[in-house]
C-alpha cells in the first residue's frame, strides 16, 4: 500500500505537479496502480459486490417535481445551472443541505475505485435532482465542475437510466469533509457503466451545468 494525493475533483496528483500550488491537497490511502474495475461487473444498479442490495430508502422526498425549491438560508452546498426551469437563485437553482435532505434519501454500498473497497454512503439519485430542477427534456450533458475547477461531464441518457448518485453524507450519516471527497461527490451503484472509469467519480462536487 502506498498513500497516494488528490485534489478535491478527485484527481490524482502526480497528475497534476503544475498546479499544486493552486489547489486544496486531499489524502487517502489506496493501493498501487490504476483503480480496479468493478468485481462484479454483471450486477445491475441496486445491487452491491456479489449480488446483495445495496440502495435502500431511508426517507421519502417531501421536495417533488413542480415544487417551489426552497431558497438556501446560506451559502449553496451546490447549484444547478442551464437547462433548468425550477430556478430560486437569479437562473441557476440552489441547495443548501436543508434543502437536499427534502429529497428522497438513499443508502448505498458500493465498490469504490479509488479505495478499492466497499464503502456506504447516502444521498439522492442525480435523475431525482434534475426533476426537481426542472431539467429541460432536451438535456444531454451533465457538466460537473468541482471545487478545484476539475471537470466531467455525464450524459445525461446515463443519469436518466438509474444508479447514480448524489452523496450528501457517509453511510453513518456524518457530513462528507472536503478531505473525504464532500460536500458532495457522485457515486455510482456497482454495475452502471458509465462510472466504470473512475475519473468520472467526481469529488467535492460545486456547480451542474445541463446543456
Amino acid at each position: 500500500m502506498r498513500a497516494t494525493t488528490f485534489v478535491a475533483g478527485g484527481r490524482p496528483l502526480a497528475r497534476l505537479l503544475p498546479a499544486a500550488a493552486a489547489v486544496v491537497v486531499l489524502a487517502l490511502s489506496v493501493g498501487c496502480g490504476s483503480p480496479a474495475p468493478d468485481p462484479d461487473p454483471g450486477a445491475g444498479p441496486g445491487t452491491g459486490v456479489g449480488g446483495a442490495p445495496s440502495a435502500t430508502v431511508l426517507r421519502p422526498a417531501t421536495l417533488l417535481p413542480g415544487h417551489a425549491v426552497p431558497v438556501p438560508a446560506g451559502k449553496p452546498l451546490l447549484t444547478l445551472s442551464g437547462k433548468v426551469s425550477a430556478a430560486n437563485q437569479g437562473r441557476v437553482v440552489a441547495f443548501d443541505r436543508a434543502g437536499l435532505d427534502q429529497l428522497s434519501l438513499l443508502q448505498v454500498q458500493v465498490f469504490e475505485p479509488w479505495v478499492k473497497q466497499d464503502v456506504a454512503f447516502r444521498g439522492v439519485w442525480l435523475q431525482d435532482l434534475l426533476e426537481v430542477a426542472g431539467a429541460a427534456a432536451g438535456v444531454t450533458t451533465l457538466h460537473i465542475t468541482a471545487l478545484d475547477d476539475y471537470t466531467v461531464d455525464l450524459a445525461a441518457a446515463d443519469v436518466r437510466a438509474g444508479g447514480i448518485l448524489l452523496a450528501t453524507s457517509a453511510g453513518d450519516g456524518s457530513e462528507l469533509p472536503v478531505d473525504k471527497g464532500g460536500p458532495t461527490r457522485i457515486i455510482f451503484l456497482n454495475g452502471v457503466k458509465s462510472g466504470a472509469n473512475a475519473e468520472q467519480w467526481i469529488w467535492s462536487v460545486k456547480t451542474i451545468d445541463l446543456r
